[in-house]
C-alpha cells in the first residue's frame, strides 16, 4: 500500500500503532491501515518521519482487540 506514515501511542494500553494513511481517488477522503513491520525494524530509528510518503508490503490479516476486529499488514517491509 502507498500513503503517508503516521504513528500513534495509546496511553490506556501502552501499545504503539503504525499506519499508512491512504487517500481515495479524488483525494477528498482518507483511510488509515495499520501495519506491523518485521523484527528487522526498530522504532523510531528505522521508521519514516511523520507524514512521509511510504510504500508498505505485507500479509493482510485481522485481529481482535477487545470487542473490535482490526485489519493490519503483518510481517511488513518498507520498500
Amino acid at each position: 500500500m502507498n500513503g503517508l506514515f503516521t504513528a500513534y501511542h495509546d496511553e490506556s494500553t501502552g501499545n504503539d500503532y503504525y499506519a499508512c494513511i491512504i487517500q481515495d481517488a479524488t483525494a477528498c477522503c482518507a483511510q488509515g491501515m495499520e501495519f506491523i513491520l518485521t523484527d528487522d525494524y526498530s522504532y523510531p530509528d528505522d521508521y519514516p518521519e511523520e507524514s512521509e510518503q511510504i510504500t508498505v508490503v505485507g500479509v493482510f490479516d485481522t485481529y481482535m482487540e477487545g470487542d473490535y476486529m482490526y485489519c493490519t499488514l503483518r510481517d511488513a517491509n518498507l520498500v
